[in-house]
């Protein structure tokens, strides 16, 4: 039996962090070996630059290259590395609340946000989204060593909805506005995240968490990740059943 990694991604607010934890305990009570990260790490130092440039309060994020953009988060993951393929390495399981697909997603709309406007016909974007995807996997698991999730789960919740638990959120917690934050970052990264799950259905999984207009209640959508991902890694269904 062999470790696996599961990557939990999707827009801010769309309960992957609940989830994430959720799953977590779901598992450890049932005495799995796990571990759960949460990326980006703000509390390491790399996490902390990292925060200030996504606020604005240092450089110039909008002006950043996208190459150096993928490296602030490739490196702040790479911090883990080693606990993380411990874990592996004893057939645990390690749950990483976003991991390399959320920076795949995220890194082809800053591309297409850095491009000058009149350098593409009105066909849309000259942004090639398998090359950077290809350069974010190459840089994170190839040069920097970390290892490929096993499964990607996207908890799709429509942008306009995440947006606004969002706002709620930061405004209980007084949590200063980041870069990602407007809801036309929120949308383009959705419709990348469909685009991804539906080229790769079986790297992604797509878990709906609307119902006719209603988010879903977390232990419904938790009932969800725990049986599909026993019918993906039937070798751990004593611990996800």
């Amino acid at each position: 039996m062999a470790g696996i990694l599961i990557s939990f991604d999707g827009l801010d607010s769309s309960g992957k962090a609940t989830q994430a934890g959720v799953l977590f305990s779901h598992l450890e009570h049932r005495g799995a070996l796990v571990k759960k990260i949460e990326s980006p790490d703000y509390t390491t130092s790399s996490g902390k630059e990292l925060k200030l440039r996504l606020q604005g309060k240092i450089g110039d994020w909008a002006h950043t290259p996208w190459q150096e953009k993928m490296k602030y988060f490739a490196d702040n993951r790479a911090e883990h590395k080693e606990e993380v393929q411990d874990i592996l390495r004893q057939n645990g399981i390690v749950i990483y609340d976003r991991y390399v697909p959320s920076s795949m997603a995220f890194m082809v709309e800053e591309a297409k946000a850095s491009e000058i406007p009149h350098s593409f016909s009105e066909g849309g974007s000259r942004v090639d989204r398998k090359m950077i995807h290809k350069a974010v996997r190459e840089l994170e698991c190839d040069i920097n060593g970390m290892p490929r999730e096993n499964i990607s789960l996207f908890f799709d919740v429509p942008s306009k909805i995440a947006i606004d638990l969002l706002e709620g959120r930061k405004g209980k917690a007084g949590e200063e506005d980041e870069h990602t934050d407007h809801i036309s970052v929120q949308e383009a990264l959705h419709a990348e995240y469909i685009r991804m799950c539906q080229e790769n259905p079986g790297a992604m999984m797509h878990i709906v968490c609307v119902n006719d207009g209603q988010l879903r209640t977390i232990d419904d959508i938790a009932k969800e990740v725990r049986t599909r991902l026993a019918q993906t890694f039937p070798e751990h269904v004593q611990f996800f059943s």
